[in-house]
This record gives C-alpha cells, sequence and structure tokens, in this order.
C-alpha cells in the first residue's frame, strides 16, 4: 500500500489549533478582567471560558492523531473528510454551547453527541483497518 499524507486531519488539526488559540485567548482575557490569574474560577463567564478552553484540549489531540493515523493506513479520504467534519462542527457547537449562560442547551447536547460519534466512528475504523496489518500466527 503506497504511503498517503494525512492531508485531511492535517487540515482538521490546523482548524482546532486555531480554533484552541482562540478559545485560549478568551479564557486570558476573562481571567485578566475578572481574576485570577492562576487557581480556581469564580466568575460564571470565566469559568465557562476555561472549560470550553479545556474541553478542547481533552478532544482535540487524540482526535487528530487517530484521524491521521486512519488516513497513513489508508482509510478512505471520503469517510476521514466527513468524521472530521463532524468532530469540528461537533467542537464548535460544543464551544457555543458552553459560551450560552444556561450549560444545558441544544448545542453543547449536539456538540457531546457528534464528538463521540466522529470518536466512535474514527477508533472503530481505526481497530479494523490496523487488524489487516497484524501477521496471524505469532
Amino acid at each position: 500500500m503506497p504511503y498517503q499524507a494525512p492531508v485531511v486531519s492535517a487540515v482538521t488539526g490546523g482548524i482546532l489549533i486555531i480554533l484552541q488559540s482562540l478559545f485560549m485567548f478568551a479564557a486570558a482575557n476573562q481571567r485578566r478582567q475578572h481574576g485570577p490569574s492562576l487557581g480556581e474560577a469564580q466568575e460564571p463567564d470565566m469559568i465557562r471560558a476555561i472549560r470550553r478552553h479545556g474541553n478542547l484540549a481533552e478532544n482535540a489531540g487524540i482526535f487528530v492523531v487517530c484521524a491521521a493515523l486512519l488516513e497513513v493506513l489508508g482509510g478512505s479520504r471520503y469517510w476521514v473528510e466527513i468524521l472530521c467534519a463532524v468532530f469540528v462542527v461537533a467542537r464548535l457547537s460544543h464551544g457555543l454551547g458552553l459560551s450560552m449562560k444556561n450549560p444545558s442547551n441544544a448545542f453543547r447536547i449536539a456538540g457531546v453527541i457528534l464528538t463521540a460519534v466522529a470518536g466512535l466512528g474514527v477508533g472503530i475504523r481505526l481497530i479494523w483497518m490496523a487488524a489487516a496489518h497484524i501477521p496471524y500466527g505469532l
């Protein structure tokens, strides 16, 4: 199987790192406005900004790495594009939902569900494709 560069996951990673930087600046701005610069936040807007930043950081890295592995193993570019698009939309939706005063809202719930769908899709396909490369009879 010829090597294929993980272009889709690279673009996805680029989008997500830009989003992560925007969330970081928003959290830093909230800390500057409300304090403390370190430690636990008390201001609800600051807590939401910190969670937007942290939650994306918790999910994006492993997703992009797994999507890249899927691409390198020869996963269908069409499905990798769909799963990466779903993940980006999910993280945008979740970030929007965390920006709202009421934390239990459709954007946040959709973000969680779509993140899980994209992650499960990449994970299951990655295991399936990797299994084809495991030598039998070990």
